[in-house]
């Protein structure tokens, strides 16, 4: 929680474009067209920093088209902390978590061995950045384009096609082990993928079998799975030694070499039971009174069109579109995988989901299109239309953007406001100044 915005926030995943720093700015627009118990209509959720804010005063309908931000969102605005995740719950919790990860440490155990000697805290005994090195670029991955050399072959055939064909065709096949399978030395350690795996087998495992098996709990295990899921992911940020995304991973070097290895040795279940209790104790202390709100998992334009009666009710709704040409779904494509786990295809250096969504306000020749489809379905509405956006984005400049939005409301019907304001830009040592925009337009 932060006790220094009259907002509260609260934070799962480092996120680009998280309206965290500028808070105030939106969401004062928001109260001030407000009454409690309206509806607001949030289209582009991200990490719903925005419904977390406002769902002490209105009733929150979001979307976003990232499976992950579902997760997130359902945690942030509905989930209530009783029974708290002890007890009975921790200790089947555990039992699955150790089942997998017993099995994957039979299977990979080539890896962490030498995984061992390489995060040493014995510098007598510790290899040198080169053959940290070495043996991170030679570890072998689903997909791998050059062969991995010095491995036992029976190692090699745990990464075959068609061993990950079979897990992709047959679901939840066991054991859990597709971080092991694909991202092993790249944005996480050996033993640190085998405990990402366990942890996401343990919650499938308590959320589909032991709730069920114990429903005179009257556990929900939906809400349940999801604030696991939220733990899981805040964990994933935590050891992510890269910017705050996952577009790339860093490679060894030897300036960085004692950096990866210190995230590398950070263990994750401990990790991952705090994170909960965090979230737990943080959602205790910001109760809705309108929960439960509507979060869903929807391309923007199927979203209005299966809301459209909600969106007819509301008194505002607010977008807050990507600026930038990147694609959130190569900078969260690791969280989305934790999420869906689903074994994907993957390509380029970083081992992007292949398929992943484009965004249509990511291309300079579709943004004003895509606008103009959330304008159009606002004035059909009858509703109150808040958009932000940001100096420098893919539409370059306020006047820029004011013109969009002049092809479809009187210029008397649109407000503008602006805020200085500092940009992080992720991966960047400096800090960029920016203008943050906020237009509210009037159907």
């Amino acid at each position: 929680m932060d006790t220094g915005n009259p907002y509260p926030t609260l934070v799962v995943t480092k996120y680009m474009g998280s309206k965290k720093a500028i808070l105030p700015f939106v969401a004062d627009e928001l109260t001030r067209l407000t009454e409690p118990g309206d509806i607001t209509v949030d289209l582009m959720a991200g990490t719903h920093t925005i419904g977390y804010a406002m769902k002490q005063r209105c009733r929150i309908v979001s979307n976003d088209i990232q499976r992950y931000s579902l997760v997130i969102g359902h945690t942030l605005l509905n989930y209530n902390p009783q029974p708290q995740f002890e007890g009975a719950l921790r200790e089947a919790f555990k039992r699955y978590y150790r089942i997998n990860g017993r099995h994957l440490e039979e299977l990979f155990e080539p890896g962490l061995r030498r995984e061992k000697v390489m995060l040493s805290r014995d510098t007598d005994e510790r290899p040198d950045w080169e053959d940290y090195r070495d043996f991170c670029e030679g570890h072998p991955y689903f997909m791998r384009s050059t062969d991995a050399t010095d491995w036992p072959e029976e190692y090699l055939l745990l990464f075959k096609p068609q061993r990950i064909a079979a897990y992709r065709a047959f679901n939840k096949l066991e054991p859990y082990s597709l971080f092991s399978l694909y991202y092993a030395n790249s944005y996480l350690g050996v033993r640190q993928c085998i405990e990402l795996d366990s942890l996401r087998y343990a919650i499938d495992k308590l959320c589909d079998e032991w709730i069920l098996d114990n429903g005179d709990l009257g556990l929900d295990p939906f809400g349940l799975r999801c604030l696991l899921l939220s733990g899981l992911i805040a964990v994933l940020n935590r050891i992510n030694p890269g910017p705050g995304h996952w577009a790339a991973f860093q490679r060894v070097s030897q300036h960085n070499r004692d950096y990866l290895v210190a995230q590398r040795r950070i263990p994750l279940y401990e990790l991952f039971l705090t994170k909960v209790a965090g979230l737990e104790s943080a959602l205790s202390k910001n109760p809705s009174p309108y929960a439960p709100h509507i979060t869903m998992n929807e391309d923007f334009v199927a979203f209005m069109r299966e809301v459209y009666e909600y969106i007819k009710q509301a008194k505002v709704v607010y977008l807050d579109p990507p600026y930038s040409q990147g694609h959130y779904s190569r900078f969260y494509h690791l969280i989305e995988t934790l999420v869906l786990y689903d074994y994907p295809e993957i390509a380029y250096t970083g081992r992007y989901r292949t398929g992943r969504h484009q965004s249509p306000f990511a291309h300079k020749d579709k943004v004003a299109g895509a606008v103009g489809q959330v304008c159009q379905t606002a004035r059909e509405a009858g509703v109150v239309l808040v958009v932000s956006y940001s100096r420098g984005g893919v539409v370059p400049d306020c006047e820029a953007f004011r013109g969009i939005l002049e092809g479809h409301y009187p210029s008397e019907k649109i407000e503008f406001r602006q805020l200085s304001s500092v940009h992080s830009k992720l991966g960047q040592a400096k800090r960029m100044r920016t203008e943050e925009y906020l237009f509210t337009c009037r159907p």
